[in-house]
């Protein structure tokens, strides 16, 4: 154990004092005498720039650091505990959801290493010192003297020797303090006031403590959502499990929920497409086996149109009547079907409110998402809490993230209208445009006044009077 430099002593009142809280002058004026072993002490070295201050005996004696220690440490706890409306501990636990028969379980419905904290005094009333509890004697006893069947809590002061094993395996929960010199005093409760658990240095250790927890819990889950009106393939979204009983879309044709049961990957749109050709005979040209790019073209193509005058860049729906059809069985296992639950959503929506469908568009200039949060929620808010609002999202890459960083902060729906370049061109950004105007109520707009495509849903927002929002933007210093 390294040298105790005596940061504390009794005074003549037989109350615990620090040598930092007064001066030298103010030290004169009292008497002290050692925690440890009673004798008496003097102050040395206040407001020294060299030496640390410090208590020393005054007559040499024979005084154990451990003893002085330990009855340091169970005053400062409990004189804490006495003088505070809160004593808040943490510590790490696994957390797992309490509805075992719910469908949509899986690896997601438990979390590992959460920290949970509590506050002491909500629970516990009283602190005793050396007070005897079942064949032991704990250094502090925490007891609720209002409702004495609450199991008690022991804190326990280490400075050379841990809790024995029997004491550990009685059951009692117990908070064990390791001390090895004063400083340590000042790291245990942290800046938050709290007494945490600390795994690397094991100082405060929590024993008998819960570690399973069984509660509710709310996790998200893949929707794959099929509306035609959007586009002809479908597309996921996340969606919270207590509200996947019901559809996302009012006017939607298949919605399923789709969940991973094996592991922590999540669905994609393979495993709906899967399940779509099964279940519904859903066929599309990018899921059949002639239609695919080798390494030296630019884009897919139907392997069939030369020989039988299939189109070369087909429309995706050119597979629901072409008897050539043939899914890429090399590309989409069936066997992984195995692995997720799937059903089909058949109730509608769960909600009073009609929706309001908002296109988000942006330059690719704009990143800004303070400006973008600030003024989404200008003109938002009152609509979040009149309508289900969704957000229809075709936009820069830029703008995408923000979208998608906003929506998840304010649980908002997201629709996706992607550019369909095979089929369009250069054409394909516009009537993507056209899919989004003809489906919204209103536009926001962050402008940089160049971004053509941003433009465009202006002008189509204005032809066609829907309500649009348009900030404007410096491209160069994008605010």
């Amino acid at each position: 154990m390294a040298d105790i430099k005596y940061q504390y002593a009794y005074n003549e009142e037989g109350k615990i004092v620090s040598i930092n809280d007064f001066t030298k002058e103010e030290s004169k004026l009292h008497t002290y005498k050692c925690i440890g072993c009673g004798n008496p002490l003097l102050p040395r070295a206040i407001g020294s720039n060299s030496i640390r201050a410090h208590f020393y005996h005054k007559e040499k004696v024979n005084c154990s650091g451990e003893t002085y220690l330990h009855k340091l440490g169970k005053h400062l706890i409990k004189e804490k505990f006495d003088s505070s409306d809160s004593f808040f501990i943490s510590y790490i636990v696994d957390k797992e959801c309490n509805n075992k028969t719910c469908s949509y379980k899986n690896i997601q419905c438990q979390k590992q290493y959460e920290e949970v904290t509590y506050n002491l005094k909500d629970y516990y009333d009283t602190c005793t010192e050396e007070t005897p509890i079942k064949n032991y004697i704990a250094d502090l006893l925490l007891t609720n003297s209002k409702k004495p069947k609450t199991p008690p809590l022991l804190i326990e002061i280490c400075v050379t020797h841990k809790c024995e094993d029997d004491k550990i395996k009685s059951g009692l929960k117990i908070i064990e303090i390791t001390v090895k010199k004063e400083q340590d005093f000042d790291s245990i409760f942290t800046k938050n006031n709290m007494l945490v658990e600390s795994s690397y240095d094991n100082q405060i250790n929590f024993i008998s403590f819960e570690r399973k927890q069984f509660e509710p819990m709310e996790i998200d889950i893949s929707r794959y959502i099929f509306n035609p009106q959007i586009n002809d393939i479908g597309y996921l979204e996340n969606i919270s499990c207590k509200d996947a009983k019901y559809k996302v879309q009012q006017d939607s044709q298949v919605e399923l929920n789709i969940v991973n049961k094996k592991n922590y990957a999540g669905a994609d749109l393979a495993t709906a497409f899967l399940w779509m050709y099964k279940n519904k005979n859903f066929r599309r040209c990018n899921f059949c086996k002639f239609y695919y790019a080798t390494k030296y073209e630019d884009k897919a193509k139907c392997r069939l149109s030369k020989k039988y005058g299939k189109p070369m860049y087909p429309l995706m729906t050119e597979a629901e009547h072409c008897r050539s059809f043939h899914i890429q069985e090399n590309s989409f296992e069936f066997s992984e079907l195995k692995n997720f639950y799937i059903e089909e959503v058949q109730l509608p929506p769960n909600s009073e409110k009609n929706e309001f469908r908002v296109i988000i568009a942006g330059s690719s200039s704009f990143y800004d998402y303070r400006l973008f949060k600030e003024k989404c929620d200008f003109y938002l808010s009152s609509k979040i809490k009149t309508h289900k609002l969704t957000i229809l999202r075709g936009t820069s890459k830029k703008t995408e993230q923000l979208i998608w960083k906003y929506c998840y902060e304010n649980h908002i729906n997201i629709e996706p209208y992607e550019a369909e370049w095979d089929v369009y061109g250069q054409q394909a950004t516009y009537y993507s445009n056209i899919k989004m105007i003809n489906r919204a109520d209103a536009l926001i707009a962050f402008w940089d006044e160049k971004s053509t495509a941003t433009r465009d849903l202006i002008e189509r927002a204005k032809a066609k009077g829907l309500k649009y929002y348009v900030v404007k933007i410096d491209s160069k210093t994008n605010q």
